[in-house]
């Protein structure tokens, strides 16, 4: 199998979360200067990606170990990896118990731990936070020695993960860095989102702030964050075995600062707060939490952030700006790139709404990756039903077509049309199934295939396929997930067939059946080239080269 070709010279770089905001970010700035293995649950498609030179991406669960693991073979085959860079996470702003902090933040970390012992990297870099350890006292500031005990369960999950990094026996270096509240231009950061949405409106409500405006945190543009990232990276080999960070500039940003400053930019001059005590804001945002869950519109501001009203984040990153020789950049500070934030908010509404929702939603098990997960895990019976399928529907209807091509031939189809499909389930493009059955119909056109018969074939994906799912009864995975990743995708197939048919038919000369052999795979280069480019984008384990040569060897004979 052709393997996509990548620049030994440089350096291996494995990023989990990749299509996340961060790792987003880190692959944009990390282009030409590393080999990039990326990991995420969303395809490159999916999560708006374009696909870069001396880059591999996988869909894949951090949380599942051995499917995780697999992921070695890829990337010792394609130069192997000295970094790893685990940005995936977790997290969500209910406050809530979920499961997703036991299984991705905690076991998903011990996970990528064995991973990067597996592929023998030189450092392991991980993302923590700030916001996972406690406020600190009056005149007391968090340094790189303060523990990540804040006493909810994000923080319980960050803390947790940290500990496993600090005491794994492995013989990387390993990188703790914790994160202040991240931002860009866009802002992308949902309480500042939220803030803007509610100070820069006509609300009744747009000039109020809670206490005395004094809750604070700090802020890091992600080009600054990015800017650490790469400096560890770079300066790996000076740097102690075990080192923690504060990914962070040594001030905080109070929210009066961050509405003056808003307003400031929008109006011409900063409006004039209305201070509410923390007594009165309480059950004010209790009762309107109420409200607005009863009517399926919840609320980003809950009951629990009451508790940090006028609590200050104060931050001491004076040994990691020493040590890394890094500071954030001053024009990047948020009161002063709040001048780009509005522009980009007044001048390109739909862009921001679109990227700042987008930053809300943290779904913990995709419906797509979950089914195609499912789907890969009884291929087996899956194509075994199929092909008897295909087999008793040409007889009920007296169809001869299919008779005339030997088992082997009909499998390593069934296979390849099985993987296409399973993959456009996987990443949420149906562009490979309409591409493999243009391709499809126009062969079974020369060799004298009925429409309707070929129709029948790949309608009978349809009735096996269904049936597993349904049967596996998988809570993630509704009936109307179904219809939408699988159903239509056939129906888009069986839409093409209809379309290449027809342009064939008013061919001049295409109206006659061609010499084709329907047993010989070997003159259909275009799919073969197919299977090695999904196989490359993929990256799953299966073996479509091996199954096509087979067949190509058994129709030869």
């Amino acid at each position: 199998m052709e393997k996509t070709k990548m620049d030994m010279n440089l350096p291996g770089v494995l990023i989990t979360g990749a299509s996340g905001f961060v790792g987003r970010h880190f692959l944009e700035a990390a282009n030409g200067k590393f080999r990039l293995f990326c990991l995420a649950r969303r395809s490159q498609f999916e999560a708006g990606i374009p696909r870069l030179e001396n880059q591999r991406w996988t869909q894949v669960d951090i949380a599942h170990r051995d499917a995780l693991l697999d992921v070695a073979r890829c990337v010792n085959d394609h130069g192997g990896a000295d970094y790893v860079l685990h940005l995936a996470g977790y997290y969500d702003f209910t406050y809530d118990e979920h499961p997703e902090y036991e299984r991705t933040n905690i076991g998903g970390t011990a996970n990528v731990l064995e991973l990067a012992s597996v592929l023998n990297v030189k450092r392991f870099l991980y993302s923590s936070s700030l916001a996972a350890c406690p406020f600190p006292k009056e005149g007391e500031t968090i340094n790189e020695d303060a523990e990540a005990i804040a006493d909810f369960p994000y923080a319980r999950s960050k803390y947790a993960a940290e500990t496993l990094i600090r005491e794994h026996e492995g013989d990387f270096a390993r990188s703790i860095l914790r994160l202040a509240a991240i931002y860009s231009d866009w802002c992308e950061y949902p309480p500042v989102y939220a803030f803007l949405n509610t100070w820069l409106s006509n609300d009744w409500n747009r000039n109020m702030l809670g206490g005395r405006g004094k809750s604070a945190v700090p802020y890091l543009h992600i080009r600054d964050l990015i800017a650490i990232l790469l400096r560890v990276m770079e300066r790996s080999d000076a740097l102690p075995h075990m080192s923690m960070y504060n990914a962070s500039p040594s001030h905080t940003t109070s929210h009066e600062d961050l509405f003056c400053s808003a307003t400031r930019y929008l109006f011409g001059e900063a409006c004039t707060p209305v201070h509410i005590p923390r007594l009165l804001a309480l059950p004010a945002v209790a009762v309107r939490q109420f409200v607005l869950d009863l009517l399926g519109r919840p609320p980003f501001e809950r009951t629990w952030m009451m508790r940090y009203i006028d609590r200050d984040l104060l931050v001491d990153a004076s040994r990691t700006h020493r040590e890394l020789d890094w500071t954030p950049t001053p024009r990047y500070d948020l009161k002063r790139r709040m001048l780009i934030l509005i522009e980009n908010m007044k001048s390109h509404p739909e862009t921001w709404r679109l990227r700042n929702e987008a930053a809300f939603v943290h779904v913990a098990r995709r419906p797509n990756f979950v089914m195609s997960n499912h789907l890969r895990v009884m291929r087996d019976d899956i194509i075994r039903d199929v092909v008897e399928t295909i087999r008793v529907e040409q007889r009920k209807w007296d169809f001869q077509d299919y008779e005339r091509m030997a088992e082997s031939t009909l499998v390593a189809y069934v296979t390849l049309f099985f993987e296409v499909l399973v993959s456009a389930i996987r990443t949420r493009d149906r562009t490979p199934v309409r591409t493999y059955v243009r391709l499809l119909a126009y062969h079974r056109r020369r060799q004298g295939f009925a429409r309707e018969h070929l129709c029948t074939a790949i309608d009978s994906f349809r009735q096996v396929m269904r049936d597993y799912l349904i049967r596996k009864n998988d809570p993630i995975i509704s009936r109307a997930h179904i219809h939408d990743y699988l159903d239509l995708s056939l129906q888009l197939a069986l839409e093409e067939i209809e379309e290449t048919y027809a342009q064939l038919d008013t061919r001049d000369g295409e109206h006659l059946p061609s010499n084709e052999d329907v047993n010989l795979l070997s003159d259909n280069m275009e799919m073969i080239r197919m299977v090695n480019e999904l196989h490359d984008i993929c990256q799953d384990g299966w073996e479509l080269g091996t199954i096509f040569r087979s067949a190509v060897k058994n129709g030869e004979e």
